[in-house]
């Protein structure tokens, strides 16, 4: 057919000149094409930007995965009626292919890989007046592309390691967690070398050095390699990054939609409400009506306000009353992080106990839902524009603790003195002087501060996608640590060892790609 239309047009032109190929090379005006695209610098910040753009997707930072990463730590719970959703909380993969989860999760986050791969493999071909600019760029998509392959590694740990723009018929290769935890750290100290120490207010969104050193750590925490994690807490809590980061002191600060881009935040996804569009609103980055905001408010919240997608476990409650403060009261983490029966008892001196526009129903009774980043928006919205803080100074902390108490045969100072920082914020007693826990053994016995950080990290940073991440790196491969965690989430009962520390890859990418085997034990 195209063969004729070609004939048809050649014999009409013919009439009055020579049939040229060039009049059948019609740009589609509705769509542009890889070829004419990757031309000026406004196009790199495009592409740029489209990869910002997929954080407000369902399976990246709008919903689903706070869903997944809260359900299979130990803080978390779904009693969620759709089935497949409430059973990939649990260790339960019966459908590989569950879109909502597994499939969401998997394709949104190699569509923003795909993304920065395509701003990689063209800003070398465009002419830029700023120098700076171009390297910034190139360091906000290194980072990008290292962060979302975190969260893969953190849930599946084996995934194909895409480094280049990819097209339909590729069929990329398998690549170890280890590899890909390589792969994440080279791209981290590019980015640090490339990315300013500070950005203006009109630019919070995108990352900072101090952004690259905290995932950075992270990564290499994950790898356990205290060395090189060490040298990115020493810029972040006693080098250049002093400069830049501390503890607020008012800790609710941190999930306020009021109080976002403050001191103790590294990196935030940054969320907004300019477009209070509906529920089944097409997110798409290019639609200048898309949707910018979270749904992590009404994913959490009871039936009959929200969706109650995931809760909270009870654990946390009764942990975080182990101890008063120096002023004999409970910990404002507990007020601030968890809602529960007996809220108003326990913190009389605040004048509300309503969360969602809801007071306490009595038939939730010892059910235990997430307060963390809620907001005072009644009724509850579908979109929430409360930033996310995905790195905070809180956590370089007591992750800097962590560091140092695996590279010392006994707790250091500067660990102990990390660990009290945190404490003291919220008026707890140094360590060594709490009324609970056995501080004289905590801060001489390694084995024992190790144990008593995994307390102070699950309460410091519960519900912020982070616990998963931590019981990965102390591990889950023997029956007396799973034992604990059942004692505390009896989801670990379906959980195996070998098999259940990550999920399965979607069965329909493993039978596209002969060079993608299923993980161990699907």
């Amino acid at each position: 057919m195209k063969k004729i239309i070609y004939y048809i047009l050649c014999a009409f032109v013919a009439m009055f000149t020579s049939c040229d190929d060039s009049l059948l090379e019609i740009q589609n005006e509705n769509t542009l094409s890889t070829g004419v695209f990757w031309k000026t610098e406004a196009d790199i910040e495009s592409g740029v930007i489209a990869v910002y753009g997929m954080f407000y997707r369902q399976g990246t930072w709008t919903r689903n995965i706070y869903t997944q990463m809260h359900g299979m730590a130990d803080e978390g719970v779904s009693y969620a009626g759709w089935t497949e959703l409430n059973e990939y909380s649990k260790f339960i993969f019966t459908d590989y292919n569950f879109f909502e989860v597994n499939t969401k999760i998997w394709e949104e986050h190699y569509i923003a890989i795909y993304r920065a791969n395509q701003v990689l493999d063209n800003i070398d071909n465009v002419t830029f007046a700023d120098e700076t600019h171009k390297q910034d760029l190139i360091g906000q998509t290194k980072f990008l592309r290292a962060f979302y392959y975190f969260y893969m590694t953190a849930l599946w740990d084996n995934v194909p390691l895409v480094l280049k723009t990819s097209s339909a018929a590729d069929k990329p290769t398998q690549s170890t967690a280890d590899e890909v935890l390589t792969q994440i750290e080279t791209d981290l100290k590019d980015a640090i070398t490339l990315l300013p120490a500070a950005r203006s207010s009109a630019d919070y969104g995108r990352p900072t050095k101090g952004a690259a050193y905290g995932l950075l750590a992270k990564t290499y925490a994950q790898h356990h390699q205290w060395e090189d994690a060490k040298s990115c807490l020493e810029w972040l809590v006693d080098g250049e990054g002093k400069s830049y980061y501390d503890l607020v002191p008012n800790w609710a600060d941190n999930f306020s939609n009021y109080t976002e881009n403050n001191k103790e935040s590294l990196y935030e996804i940054q969320f907004s409400l300019m477009n209070r569009v509906g529920f089944d609103q097409t997110d798409n980055a290019f639609d200048p009506d898309a949707q910018l905001g979270t749904q992590i408010e009404v994913n959490a919240s009871p039936a009959g306000t929200g969706w109650n997608n995931i809760e909270a476990r009870p654990w946390l409650v009764d942990y975080f009353k182990r101890e008063q403060t120096t002023e004999g009261k409970y910990d404002v983490r507990l007020f601030y992080t968890l809602w529960y029966n007996g809220a108003a008892a326990d913190f009389p001196e605040y004048p509300t106990q309503l969360i969602y526009g809801t007071p306490w129903k009595s038939e939730w009774g010892s059910r235990v839902f997430i307060k963390k980043y809620s907001t005072d928006v009644i009724p509850v919205y579908y979109w929430n524009d409360n930033n996310f803080r995905s790195l905070r100074y809180a956590d370089m902390l007591l992750l800097y603790a962590e560091t140092l108490n695996e590279l010392n045969a006994a707790p250091t100072p500067k660990a102990i003195e990390c660990v009290n920082r945190v404490r003291n914020r919220v008026k707890l007693p140094n360590i060594e002087s709490s009324t609970y826990y056995n501080g004289a053994q905590i801060t001489s016995n390694q084995d024992a501060f190790r144990e008593h950080l995994k307390i102070e990290r699950g309460l410091e940073l519960a519900l912020e996608c982070v616990r998963w991440i931590d019981l990965k790196r102390w591990g889950i491969d023997d029956e007396a640590t799973l034992n604990e965690l059942k004692s505390r989430d009896d989801d670990f009962n379906n959980f195996i060892i070998g098999k259940s520390i990550r999920m399965p890859i979607p069965q329909s990418e493993v039978d596209n790609n002969p060079n993608l085997k299923q993980n161990d034990q699907y």
